[in-house]
């Protein structure tokens, strides 16, 4: 059965047909002068989680209020297709006599179906932050970070040598991880670019782009020039992310003389 519905700060009310689908509706609101100053969650790093092995992730929150901080409690952070993840409880130290800076964990562990394909993307961070004189900051979109399935990309199919003007033939594999079955697979859609580096320089330069097709085979067709290594490059995008392949080196010679 598809994980539950989880709850952060109280019990969630979904409206038919609702877009944007969050976690809770809640009747806790804000109260007084607390206010967050900052969130930052995996050091404002996106979090690129594999088919299998769990990944741990600090969860920072930087909040005010005159009389201090208390705590940050509940917490929790949430994302697409009511993909939610709790986070351990928040220590919190004062840099002064209003402001603390409260910190945590959270593990998404996708061999224990923590998360689902379709719940990669942008998350959001869920919180209330108390005071010492009873005031709270409430917040189910305090804020936001990517999450996103890990990704590589192979390169095969390049001779090691080959003639100046010898049409090169160049393929890929994009793959990325799949959290319903704890493996990685080819993708179709995801874009690549293809590079040369010349030997002797530090400059990559984009010489074919190609679409993965229903196996995440990515194919391009070059002309040799010089002597060098080509790469594969797929940036990504808002659910997977980035891949390079490891350099594919050719030597090229010129044309025999007749």
């Amino acid at each position: 059965m598809r994980k539950r519905i989880a709850v952060l700060c109280a019990a969630s009310v979904l409206a038919a047909g609702a877009v944007l689908l969050v976690p809770t509706v809640t009747t806790d609101t804000s109260q007084g002068d607390t206010r967050v100053l900052g969130i930052t969650v995996n050091k404002g790093h996106t979090i690129l989680v594999g088919p299998t092995d769990p990944i741990t992730f600090p969860v920072e929150v930087t909040a005010q209020d005159d009389s201090g901080i208390r705590s940050v409690s509940p917490i929790g952070v949430w994302g697409p297709s009511y993909g939610v993840l709790k986070v351990s409880p928040m220590t919190c130290e004062p840099t002064s006599h209003t402001v603390s800076v409260c910190r945590g964990t959270a593990t998404v562990d996708p061999s224990r179906k923590d998360v689902y394909n379709d719940e990669a993307g942008t998350w959001f961070v869920d919180l209330k932050v108390n005071a010492n004189d009873g005031d709270r900051f409430v917040g189910q979109t305090a804020g936001g970070f990517s999450l996103k399935r890990a990704a590589r990309i192979s390169g095969y199919d390049v001779p090691s040598h080959a003639t100046a003007g010898q049409e090169l033939t160049v393929k890929g594999w994009l793959n990325r991880a799949f959290w319903s079955d704890n493996k990685y697979h080819g993708y179709e859609g995801g874009t690549a670019y293809l590079q040369f580096r010349a030997h002797g320089s530090a400059r990559w330069s984009t010489v074919a782009t190609a679409v993965s097709d229903a196996t995440g085979t990515v194919t391009a067709h070059v002309r040799a020039t010089a002597s060098g290594e080509y790469e594969w490059y797929s940036p990504g995008d808002k659910w997977t992310g980035g891949a390079v392949s490891s350099p594919l080196t050719v030597t090229v010679a010129a044309h025999p003389q007749p």
